[in-house]
């Protein structure tokens, strides 16, 4: 009786959890408006940052930030945007002060901070009326203007793209459009249909936990493919609960 009664409560635990998570998750997918599109930052921070970037961060990333090869990747257009989109800036931050590589941390936070409103700045992300401070990070995300909604890492996403195999053998689905937020269920015949009609996107991501659904039978093809989303800078993953073959051809 005793084990059953601490099973029963670990059970109640868990649908507590994850009834919080989901909670939290609809509501950041709802969120229609990213504050970072508000104005988080102000020009006279972006143009200390710019002084500051062309001292200290050109010679890696150059002073367009186009990049310098493998010595400073790309910090502006879609590069960027492929790395970053979806962070938040508390992460971004992280990331800029353990720069530069041979001297981490060598520089004053304020210092970073400006230098991070230049690459938002380039970025077209727009000027507000006060300067961006730590505390604001971790609640501002970045996302495209006309993203119409943020998905949260370890969300259930649908998404259509296209399905490969890597030459080291691992699944990926790529020409992905902009995942949705989702039910964990396979799609239905008329949902099928509209996945079939979606157009396809840019994005890629690793398959995890795919072997399952035999995707050797849709190598090629367009499917649909829900799990838990995770998206972080030089990786983005989903961990498939469902795959559907929704085209024969991955032609748009």
């Amino acid at each position: 009786m005793r084990s059953t009664f601490i099973a029963a409560c670990r059970l109640l635990a868990l649908v507590a959890v994850a009834r919080g998570l989901l909670t939290t998750t609809v509501a950041m997918a709802q969120d229609a408006n990213p504050s970072i599109w508000t104005g988080v930052y102000s020009k006279p921070q972006a143009e200390r940052g710019r002084v500051r970037f062309l001292n200290d961060c050109a010679t890696c990333h150059n002073f367009d930030l186009q990049g310098q090869g493998t010595r400073g990747p790309a910090l502006t257009g879609a590069p960027f945007m492929t790395n970053w989109e979806a962070q938040d800036l508390k992460s971004l931050f992280a990331k800029i002060q353990r720069m530069p590589l041979n001297n981490p941390a060598s520089l004053p936070d304020a210092v970073y901070m400006d230098i991070m409103t230049y690459i938002l700045q380039v970025n077209a992300f727009p000027e507000g009326e006060r300067d961006l401070s730590a505390e604001a990070l971790e609640g501002i995300h970045i996302v495209r203007r006309d993203a119409a909604k943020l998905v949260a890492n370890f969300a259930v996403v649908e998404m259509v793209g296209c399905l490969a195999q890597r030459p080291d053998s691992r699944w990926v689905l790529t020409s992905v459009a902009e995942p949705i937020v989702s039910r964990d269920q396979p799609l239905t015949s008329d949902e099928l249909k509209k996945a079939a009609a979606k157009p396809l996107g840019t994005d890629q991501f690793l398959l995890v936990s795919v072997l399952p659904f035999k995707p050797g039978a849709y190598q090629g093809q367009k499917v649909s493919a829900k799990g838990l989303f995770y998206k972080a800078p030089n990786e983005s993953r989903l961990n498939v609960t469902s795959l559907q073959p929704v085209a024969a051809s991955c032609a748009n």
